[in-house]
């Protein structure tokens, strides 16, 4: 049976009783102060893209920090559930549309932030990463800051997969089972994703998630760069 992003990820996202809590270091980048991670925080008006946006988990947070939060989902019926999720919270923009990483429906240069969590390496059989990133960069403002998380290869995600050419893996064991047979772009280290990320951003900060959750493996690269 082939797999199908758009399905597993709609009935995943449409099966979601409430709307969950935004990421723990989503959060932390925003809010919080780090030595090595000057983000400009003056975020009153900017525009910012929750690419793959779930449930709409990150959008009422990214409002309160000042941002005109917008998102993308897969299909026009996660699209439907994140409105209706967020109606309550009453936003003064709610402006979420369906898409992908490599069609992001916004105008050239339209944001000064995209946030890219646990969404940019998903490729599907024929998806181009190189088309990702430079879409990624068509919508962003110079100097715009792009942050990204990405898991390791140590990652539970990766427990069982199948490598194959071109720096992809085949996910077989997703202890969640909605990425059974999908293709992802693994990285090996930091190295590898700036090199992936350089021929439109530079400014990378790197951080590392290397958390044993109670039997999963939660290992994550963190990355902030900016549009050259």
């Amino acid at each position: 049976m082939t797999y199908d992003a758009k399905e597993a990820w709609t009935k995943d996202i449409l099966n979601m009783p409430t709307l969950a809590y935004p990421a723990e270091y989503v959060i932390r980048i925003f809010k919080g102060a780090y030595p090595r991670l000057n983000l400009d925080k003056n975020f009153r008006g900017r525009k910012i893209c929750d690419i793959g946006c779930g449930d709409g988990r990150h959008i009422p947070f990214l409002h309160t920090c000042g941002f005109d939060a917008y998102g993308i989902e897969l299909t026009e019926e996660i699209v439907d559930r994140v409105k209706e999720n967020l109606r309550p919270a009453r936003l003064p923009i709610l402006d979420v549309r369906v898409g992908s990483n490599d069609r992001i429906p916004f105008g050239d240069v339209f944001f000064d932030y995209l946030l890219a969590w646990n969404t940019c390496y998903y490729l599907g059989e024929h998806a181009d990463f190189a088309g990702y990133v430079k879409e990624y960069a068509r919508i962003l403002k110079k100097n715009g800051y792009l942050i990204l998380s990405i898991p390791k290869k140590t990652c539970f995600i990766y427990h069982g997969s199948e490598r194959i050419a071109g720096g992809r893996a085949i996910i077989r064991n997703d202890p969640f089972n909605i990425r059974n047979g999908e293709i992802l772009r693994i990285f090996d280290d930091e190295e590898e994703i700036e090199e992936a990320f350089s021929g439109f951003f530079d400014r990378f900060v790197f951080a590392s998630v290397h958390d044993d959750c109670f039997g999963y493996d939660y290992h994550w690269h963190l990355v902030v760069c900016q549009k050259r």
